[in-house]
């Protein structure tokens, strides 16, 4: 796996990329400016540019990751992204999601630059073609605020026991492949499991949320059923 680092700060900038290379990753190049790190892609044609959602030599420094990865995305659809954040809010999620196709994307917590197992393992999976969200951020940032009516659990409970195996399967990050090999069935069967269970928990249209991955909606829903503690 080739990558390119986009992060600010030179001290865990140059840990970052010394800790990736001792994992076994080539890191073609590291940047701080959204210049610079558009150059490395050119140059390198790396399978994943991590991002800092925030760096300060940019004239918008608050989401600066997030304007180079549209950007990236737009020029090299198949380079894969994972956003690196501190203090991460819902439109930065949302607008990650957002972008398309919309795949091979990920939000990691920086604070988890330590558990490099953590950090290659997001990457591995955005580069596979996965949607990665630090499961510290899922609950935080995406789990609707508590409402006196949540239809959450209701629409799940229409659910058939395989349907919800196999959204329980989609929770855990597998894609459809992994999900067919992983239940011995065909991918057609997993799709059209998909698109009944997408129709039951209302998300059959996306009018509502155009550019947001079903494939998340319908994994926050799951979880949060399965822990309503947390609602």
């Amino acid at each position: 796996m080739k990558v390119v680092v986009v992060e600010d700060d030179p001290m865990l900038r140059a840990a970052f990329v010394t800790a990736l290379t001792h994992h076994g990753i080539e890191v073609a190049g590291s940047a701080e400016t959204a210049d610079e790190a558009i150059a490395l892609v050119d140059a390198h044609a790396p399978d994943v540019v991590t991002l800092d959602l925030r760096l300060v030599k940019e004239a918008q420094p608050a989401d600066a990751g997030l304007r180079i990865a549209e950007r990236v995305r737009l020029l090299y659809p198949e380079v894969a992204l994972l956003v690196v954040a501190t203090d991460p809010k819902v439109e930065h999620v949302k607008r990650l999601m957002a972008l398309e196709p919309p795949l091979s994307v990920g939000l990691m917590a920086k604070g988890n630059l330590g558990d490099m197992g953590l950090i290659t393992d997001a990457m591995h999976r955005v580069v596979k073609g996965q949607v990665v969200i630090d499961p510290g951020w899922i609950r935080e940032l995406l789990v609707p605020k508590p409402r006196p009516t949540d239809a959450s659990a209701d629409s799940l409970a229409r659910l058939t026991p395989r349907e919800r195996q196999i959204l329980s399967l989609v929770a855990s990050g597998l894609t459809n492949l992994a999900i067919a090999q992983k239940l011995e069935c065909t991918l057609g069967n997993v799709e059209r499991n998909l698109s009944t269970i997408f129709g039951k928990l209302g998300l059959a249209s996306e009018a509502e949320q155009r550019r947001l991955n079903r494939r998340v909606v319908a994994t926050l829903m799951y979880l949060r059923a399965e822990n309503p503690q947390e609602r």
